[in-house]
């Protein structure tokens, strides 16, 4: 939840599970199926899902607008499957809760309230894009949700983060020599 010129609205965002990238986002006034529906025709158009053999299975909580009829129909007519989280379980959808948690602590908290929908899309926008494309992520080995979700495959994904390992055992190895050959012996008299 944020506030708008002292409204109440809500962000809704898609994420990526694997990689935790944002798919798709708004800043709506009420939560209905209306915006779910929305939200998941823009995340699969954007990533081209229709020309996908495979869809994605979304995880989603029991929420009225992720179990309406008309929002499961629109899942189906997109051949993906929806798995609901259990009731009262947040460590189902720990990766969207900690995501969240994280744009409220580092963006949204930082305004008591947005001016403008226009200033708090703009503003959350940017939020959104350095999330995705500059934040390093600890839990993805410190690369960015854009560079895994681009990659796209977990066993490149631990190959580099080994080579990146190795390159730096090379590098301290190469430099603990260099320190050991060039030590200089003070002598006081």
């Amino acid at each position: 939840m944020l506030t708008i010129a002292d409204l109440r609205y809500y962000l809704l965002a898609l994420m990526d599970y694997f990689s935790r990238y944002i798919l798709a986002w708004g800043i709506v006034p009420t939560v209905t199926q209306k915006e779910v529906q929305q939200l998941l025709t823009l995340a699969y158009f954007n990533e081209g899902l229709e020309r996908e053999e495979h869809k994605p299975m979304l995880r989603a909580d029991w929420g009225s607008p992720n179990t309406a009829r008309k929002t499961r129909r629109l899942i189906k007519d997109l051949e993906m499957l929806l798995r609901l989280s259990r009731v009262h379980r947040p460590t189902d959808n720990a990766r969207q809760e900690r995501w969240f948690r994280t744009a409220k602590q580092e963006e949204i908290y930082c305004y008591p309230t947005y001016p403008s929908l226009e200033l708090a899309r703009s503003s959350i926008g940017d939020y959104i894009r350095y999330y995705n494309e500059k934040r390093p992520h600890q839990a993805l080995w410190n690369y960015t949700p854009a560079f895994v979700h681009r990659l796209g495959n977990k066993t490149q994904l631990l190959d580099l983060y080994r080579e990146s390992i190795r390159m730096a055992k090379e590098r301290r190895i190469s430099l603990n020599r260099m320190k050991k050959e060039t030590r200089v012996v003070c002598v006081n008299y």
